[in-house]
């Protein structure tokens, strides 16, 4: 591991707000082949790489595939590099990559998002290390690891060596609770400043016919993401605290998520088919449908417009007066947590050992991180999907052919773009257009939503976990289906106990689920997280480092929101 101290990554990132098993294992090495000949190998020709890209199902049949399409059409014509992409199904990115490696046909250039897969790929010796690609071959990758070492840090693995590509993202709470204000006011309520009051304001939800339709058939809240979280967090990797330097599993925060959703079930507070809602569709609909008091949602980057453009739009629609505010997070008996906060940090990318041109994959990478490339991969081409607004920033032309044409783009064939990269006008407060006034209010909100934020931070909030989860280790693979295991099954009691009544209490879920912890070799998962934290900690990105970037970012997030 690369010896940095925490406080010497972020002093000298403070430059942020200006800018499976696999079935072959193949050598007992990761194989550096990063030297050699010149890209094009001496040819003059353009030389051709492969890349996966995801395929998430969005791409109409007129535009194409994921692997051949307008924007890697566009990607062709103007990268160093000629790219054959390879749509790796969203859903089943792990089976897909690992028939990939173990057939040999992998690409060489592998975007992926889940360290749980990627990590395996590193212990079976699948990967090339990136050290001497970005110091032979890159210019513009190089600069960013230089002016933000962080990034650097989180990238090397135990050998001391850099694996993995990433980017730095915004900084912003990738959850929120929406609540319905016209409902407080009718009914005289206050906004909730803990769980108790939380409660207590659902059940007036549930029961005093706040819509005045004359029926029982609101909700007080959805169980929603983030619920968990407002408890401490409960995930069984990432529920531990920190106990002067030995690792605590925190229980207790299952102990009240139970009991608070065992009671709202057992008062129909909430929907009690909400075990079969997989996706959240039906708890969206009731929203929408102005049937739910508090809804916990999903709120970073395009779900912003969707709540606060689109859904209330729709809400209004179907509940006329309905009006919205945020929730802060209430207080829970296990303290004042803050809303989870997207990965800041992100590893994306890695690179096959057996690639035969790693200068090629280095040009293509310093291509996507370049600011032009972002923009483009992000909004489009100018004059014709976008143009510059009031702040030089892009406002979109045409949303419905924006739709076809960039709907399915997404983030997808530039995993390893950074905010800092493209300036004021990647973040997220940039997109908004206030001449249009369903724009300025999501504007407004989000403004909103990040002072809760900051406040919250300022007043000692703590993160819901360890770290993030995509910064954690994986499990190793003698433990890992004992993991699985103990995942699914304390998981299920979990459920069991919120809808089982009196019959299945908390405290006999929670002796049982502990059980489950130990029957499941517990105690050496424990250990190994523990080991990994003794070693790690100091380096490894955890939540001072998470709250440092947001207050490193606060100031281009004013500069474009006053």
């Amino acid at each position: 591991m690369l010896k940095m101290t925490k406080r010497n990554v972020l002093l000298a990132g403070t430059s942020l707000t200006l800018l499976g098993v696999l079935a072959a294992c193949g050598s007992n090495d990761n194989a550096d082949n990063s030297g050699g000949k010149s890209a094009d190998g001496g040819s003059g020709k353009k030389p051709t790489i492969s890349a996966t890209v995801y395929d998430r199902g969005l791409i109409a049949a007129s535009e194409g595939t994921m692997e051949k399409n307008r924007w890697t059409q566009w990607i062709n014509e103007n990268s160093p590099t000629s790219v054959k992409f390879t749509a790796i199904p969203r859903t089943e990115s792990k089976q897909k990559l690992n028939t990939l490696f173990a057939s040999g046909s992998a690409p060489d250039l592998i975007f992926e998002f889940d360290p749980n897969i990627k990590n395996p790929l590193y212990d079976q010796k699948q990967l090339m290390p990136l050290d001497d690609m970005i110091n032979q071959y890159s210019t513009t990758y190089k600069k960013l690891l230089e002016d933000n070492p962080i990034l650097k840090q989180v990238s090397v693995k135990s050998d001391g060596k850099i694996y993995e590509f990433g980017k730095l993202n915004e900084a912003i709470p990738q959850f929120i609770i929406a609540i319905r204000q016209d409902w407080l006011d009718k009914l005289n309520l206050a906004m909730p400043k803990t769980t108790e009051e939380m409660y207590q304001v659902a059940k007036a939800f549930t029961e005093q016919d706040p819509d005045g339709n004359g029926k029982k058939d609101t909700y007080g809240l959805n169980v929603g993401p983030g619920l968990g979280d407002i408890f401490g967090g409960t995930n069984l990797s990432n529920s531990y605290k920190d106990e002067n330097g030995t690792l605590v599993r925190t229980w207790d925060n299952f102990e009240e998520y139970i009991d608070f959703t065992k009671r709202l079930y057992d008062e129909g507070i909430i929907d009690k088919d909400y075990i079969t809602d997989n996706n959240g569709a039906k708890a969206r609909q009731d929203f929408l449908n102005g049937k739910t008091g508090m809804f916990l949602v999903q709120s970073n980057y395009s779900f912003w417009n969707r709540l606060w453009i689109t859904d209330y739009a729709t809400l209004q629609a179907n509940a006329p007066g309905a009006k919205l505010e945020i929730m802060p997070y209430p207080k829970s008996p296990r303290g004042q947590f803050i809303n989870w906060i997207n990965n800041p940090v992100q590893l994306t990318a890695v690179v096959n050992r057996n690639t035969k041109n790693p200068e090629a994959v280095m040009k293509y990478v310093d291509f996507l991180s370049e600011p032009d490339t972002g923009r483009t991969l992000t909004n489009g081409i100018e004059g014709v999907h976008w143009q510059a607004g009031a702040t030089g920033c892009p406002n979109p032309i045409d949303q419905e052919k924006n739709k076809t044409e960039l709907g399915y783009l997404g983030q997808d064939y530039n995993m390893i773009f950074s905010v800092v990269s493209g300036g004021k006008c990647s973040f997220t407060a940039s997109s908004f257009n206030p001449d249009k006034p369903d724009e300025k209010l999501a504007k407004d909100k989000f403004k909103e939503n990040m002072d809760i934020f900051y406040s919250m931070i300022d007043q000692g909030a703590e993160f819901p976990g360890l770290t993030h989860l995509e910064h954690l280790p994986t499990v190793p693979q003698d433990l890992l289906v004992d993991f699985q295991n103990a995942n699914t099954e304390i998981g299920n009691l979990m459920s069991k106990a919120i809808v089982s009544g009196a019959s299945y209490t908390t405290d006999k879920a929670l002796t049982e689920m502990q059980a489950l912890w130990k029957k499941y070799n517990g105690e050496k998962l424990d250990a190994f997280y523990q080991e990994w934290y003794t070693a790690n900690k100091d380096t490894a990105l955890m939540p001072d480092d998470i709250f440092q970037i947001v207050k490193d970012q606060k100031a281009t997030q004013e500069e474009i929101l006053k």
